[in-house]
């Protein structure tokens, strides 16, 4: 796809899709002008799991270490980053254009019509089904952008209370936190898990509620650039404002004389800490632009960083297990 047709489609933003050659790369910002922010998620392989619709193409989905290994990272990674000219995408996949096409599955079909009411330009689905690479057990990512979101995770949130939806079960907590490697303790992790109603299973599907910015609002938000690491901190501190902490990355501004706000870029730890609530987070200290930013979520599995609220860990009786915890890793 040549460069000047690109620029004349809308924007590429957070959780569109690209296809470089044979390899699929998930856009993982919405800053985006000069090269696409993206990282590597599926390429082909004989013996993958997953096929590419009527192709039979074989693929299968990588991890981060594995995608920073191949030679795809060589030509474009960049800062942990695939950064792709324009010139060298062949092709867009963009969630709200392609809603129909995910939607061919039943259960994609029944989790649109649970949020009927919510304008279908403003709803898509991304990862595996928005590429026709789902296996039989994906399941459902599902977007909706901008001021939509809030009032679809509020429909998420009564559904649960009502018996239409139910949240995760055990396993599949068990799996999230096993599957991203966290290591603060898992009830410490389910606790800010279960209010963040995100995540919930229509029938037997399961399916995330993820927020992405709508077109006007591309500009707003946190930085994206990488910094001058400082190397690793601990902050203690109130939140000051939570319109973007479903984002990404999660934007968490804080009451700190020489921070200005936490950044998570990792899912586990959006939606971690409200308004006026005090938290205790560990990250990667960075400059960006003259300002201090705690980043949390250097990898996709997060390893020894964490955010939590204090607040919650005192009214769920768990700040004694999250100090006991604290003070054995230190």
């Amino acid at each position: 796809m040549r460069e000047d047709n690109l620029m004349q489609t809308k924007p590429l933003r957070l959780r569109d899709f690209v296809r470089v050659g044979d390899y699929f790369l998930s856009v993982v910002g919405y800053r985006n002008s000069e090269a696409v922010k993206c990282f590597l998620r599926y390429v082909p392989d004989e013996k993958g799991d997953r096929i590419l619709g009527e192709t039979g193409r074989r693929y299968r989905k990588i991890s981060h270490d594995e995608a920073v290994k191949t030679d795809l990272a060589e030509k474009y990674l960049r800062n942990d980053l695939f950064f792709i000219p324009y010139e060298d995408i062949n092709e867009v996949y963009k969630p709200e254009e392609r809603l129909n096409f995910a939607s061919r599955a039943e259960e994609v079909r029944r989790i649109v019509e649970f949020f009927s009411g919510i304008p279908r330009d403003k709803m898509g689905v991304t990862g595996s089904r928005l590429l026709g690479l789902e296996g039989d057990e994906s399941d459902v990512d599902y977007i909706v952008y901008g001021r939509w979101w809030f009032e679809a995770r509020e429909r998420l949130r009564k559904g649960i209370e009502t018996g239409r939806l139910s949240e995760p079960d055990e396993t599949t907590w068990n799996f999230i936190y096993d599957k991203r490697k966290i290591t603060l303790p898992y009830e410490i992790f389910l606790a800010h898990e279960r209010r963040k109603y995100h995540r919930a299973f229509l029938g037997s599907t399961y399916f995330d509620l993820l927020y992405v910015r709508d077109y006007d609002e591309l500009e707003r938000g946190a930085p994206e650039e990488i910094g001058r690491k400082m190397g690793k901190s601990v902050v203690e501190a109130e939140i000051l404002d939570d319109s973007l902490i479903f984002d990404y990355p999660a934007y968490y501004p804080i009451s700190h004389p020489g921070i200005r706000a936490v950044l998570s870029f990792t899912h586990t730890y959006v939606g971690q800490a409200f308004r006026g609530e005090r938290i205790v987070a560990r990250g990667e200290l960075e400059e960006i632009d003259g300002q201090l930013y705690l980043i949390v979520g250097t990898k996709r599995e997060v390893q020894d960083e964490f955010i939590v609220s204090v607040d919650l860990l005192e009214r769920e009786g768990l700040r004694v297990e999250f100090e006991r915890w604290y003070r054995e890793r230190a």
